[in-house]
């Protein structure tokens, strides 16, 4: 009789999972373990500032370990350290790494976008962007031409950051270039209409056809999650 009744009992709560009473309580529960939660999880996505023979290695860290405890053939630090350079020297990106950042930018199109005047003053604005098929770290925004950001993005220097998904994945890169595109906004409406539903919509003919199209090409990029920080490198200055 026990295990009878506890078959029928996971039975019915299983059914329950799926009806919108349980969805909403299960979904409360989701949100208050991430508030709960959110200042830990937040505080172990800095990256602080770490020293070694005069060398700002933070960012290295986490390759610098994984090297260590998986590599018998590494027996120090500065071995990882030369090893880890000689990699970031190749001009072409791992696979991997490629697979990783495509991941992050399939679950975001938002991010921020931090330029600065000629007098160094900085400003952020939140962007919306597209990526095409071909090279994911080329990302794509529209502006119109009579904003005061026409000039500090013809600069040609600026940082991103992307805003967290629920799994706090985010994108971060100060390596970059910016320039206009060769695209008018309506050649990209396929690409908006999939990445960016109802942008275009929003946008008269008019203003479609005067819209400025700027390319952010990443030269690097920072990955961070809740549990994973790593750097990815797609060009070498």
């Amino acid at each position: 009789m026990t295990v009878i009744l506890l078959f029928f009992n996971f039975y019915i709560w299983q059914k329950l999972v799926r009806y919108n009473p349980m969805q909403l309580f299960i979904k409360h529960y989701n949100n208050r373990l991430r508030v709960q939660y959110a200042g830990a999880l937040l505080a172990s996505k800095r990256w602080l500032q770490f020293y070694y023979h005069k060398r700002e290695i933070s960012r290295m860290i986490p390759q610098i370990l994984y090297f260590l405890h998986t590599k018998p053939q590494f027996t120090s630090i500065d071995e990882v350290i030369a090893y880890i350079d000689k990699q970031n020297a190749n001009p072409h990106i791992h696979q991997n790494d490629l697979r990783k950042f495509q991941k992050f930018v399939n679950q975001t199109n938002e991010m921020m976008l931090s330029t600065s005047d000629e007098n160094g003053q900085p400003s952020s604005r939140q962007m919306r962007f597209i990526v095409l098929d071909d090279a994911p770290n080329i990302w794509y925004f529209g502006t119109a031409p009579d904003t005061p950001k026409i000039e500090e993005l013809d600069r040609g220097l600026a940082a991103i950051h992307t805003m967290p998904t629920s799994e706090g994945m985010t994108i971060a890169s100060s390596r970059l270039r910016v320039y206009r595109a060769q695209y008018k906004l309506d050649e990209l409406a396929d690409y908006y209409n999939a990445q960016v539903p109802g942008f275009m919509d929003s946008l008269s003919a008019e203003d479609r056809e005067r819209e400025i199209i700027y390319a952010i090409e990443l030269k690097s990029a920072r990955l961070d999650s809740w549990t994973q920080h790593e750097e990815v490198t797609f060009i070498n200055d």
